[in-house]
């Protein structure tokens, strides 16, 4: 292999179980191939081991969930909430490995993850987005008896909400609801662009949110859904990365090809859906830095306002971030009210400046699924504080 050269070889084995329409089913696929990328010579990809003497042996990836599990859980979800709902279960078990410049040797890098996407219905013919991912086995987690309570709740008081008038209120968001906008609005703008074109270096010493917002990208971060110690550039991770100080950009997240057209050190952060797939800057797993406030205090702080319980299907493009707002509640003089809503957040990138207050502590998301580029990622985790807004804007 020529100093320039990179080869990356996957085995993975990966199950679709669907539910909805009044029965289940399960597809099943194996992959064994690869990528070879040869300047000059554009890219090769092939199946089976890399061309000799291209070697690089890797072993059996872990077994997937019990299929039969799997399908049981999802049925049971189906038959709890309702023939409106449609489910799809989604779990991969890979192992990689890639050889190439700033790889070192080889080593294989085991990764199992699962999801559960789709729309559950209410009583009322309402839909509510599933979204749910992580590391491990899931189909045990199908069923967790928290999770079902939760939603349950969920559906009912969407089921009471009205739409919610334009407007930009005082707010307090939950932490699944921070971890959406930390995600949109600073997560991604801290990570470089796909083989460094454009450049972004400007953004470097940006401010990106008020300043008592911190945030670290950390992929060995404990609970965190993303968990590796080398990228899919074979990057070793050397820890804990501070990527926001006192709410200013102050590092960027590369891949090795991003890295390398901004004569910046790769992060560790070259991630890819497959290996068929050029590797690109991907958040691991971002971790706000908590404050000193608890959650009541928060709601009596906004005053008269919005509590904001979930969102869902974040986009940025350009200087806008969008969510849907699944279920808020309003707020009067400093009480929750029990009065829902629904709506939408339609901001703009400087959103995350008009931080006020954080939580107490901070907890992982249950969605970890990102889509960056058409590379959907299981394992992109976000661990937020609630987070009080001196205005969020909103849109009915």
């Amino acid at each position: 292999m020529t100093a320039a050269e990179v080869v990356r070889v996957e085995r993975s084995l990966g199950a679709v179980v669907t539910a909805g329409g009044g029965e289940s089913r399960c597809h099943r696929t194996e992959f064994h191939g690869g990528r070879w990328e040869r300047p000059g010579a554009g890219v090769r990809i092939f199946t089976g081991p890399p061309p000799a003497p291209r070697r690089l042996p890797l072993p059996d990836p872990a077994p997937l969930d019990d299929h039969r599990e799997a399908v049981a859980a999802l049925a049971a979800l189906h038959a709890r909430f309702g023939p409106g709902s449609r489910l799809h279960y989604t779990h991969t078990s890979s192992v990689r490995a890639v050889a190439g410049p700033g790889a070192g040797e080889p080593v294989p890098q085991q990764r199992r993850v699962w999801s559960l996407t789709g729309d559950l219905a209410t009583r009322a013919g309402r839909t509510v987005p599933v979204g749910r991912s992580g590391r491990g086995p899931g189909a045990v987690r199908l069923l967790d008896p928290g999770w079902l309570d939760a939603t349950e709740g969920l559906l009912a008081a969407v089921d009471r909400a009205r739409p919610l008038e334009a407007g930009a209120p005082p707010a307090v968001l939950s932490p699944q609801a921070a971890g959406v906008l930390l995600h949109e609005a600073a997560g991604h703008f801290a990570e470089g662009a796909p083989d460094g074109t454009p450049p972004l270096g400007h953004r470097l010493r940006c401010r990106v949110a008020a300043d008592l917002v911190s945030l670290d990208d950390d992929p060995l971060a404990e609970g965190g859904p993303a968990h590796y110690d080398r990228d899919d550039d074979g990057i070793a991770v050397l820890g804990r990365q501070r990527i926001v100080v006192d709410g200013v950009l102050v590092r960027q997240l590369h891949s090795a090809a991003s890295a390398a057209r901004a004569g910046a050190m790769p992060t560790a952060n070259g991630r890819a859906a497959s290996v068929l797939q050029r590797p690109l800057p991907r958040m691991s797993n971002l971790v706000c830095r908590p404050g000193a406030t608890a959650w009541d205090e928060l709601v009596e702080n906004a005053g008269h306002g919005l509590l904001v319980h979930r969102l869902a299907d974040g986009i940025r493009f350009g200087d806008t971030v969008e969510a849907r707002l699944v279920l808020g509640e309003r707020i009067r003089s400093g009480r929750r009210t029990g009065e829902y809503v629904t709506g939408r957040v339609r901001e703009k990138a400087d959103v995350l400046t008009r931080i006020v207050e954080l939580g107490d502590r901070g907890e992982f998301t249950d969605n970890a699924l990102c889509g960056k580029d058409r590379q959907m990622l299981f394992d992109v985790g976000t661990c937020a504080p609630a987070v009080r807004f001196s205005a969020l804007r909103c849109a009915s």
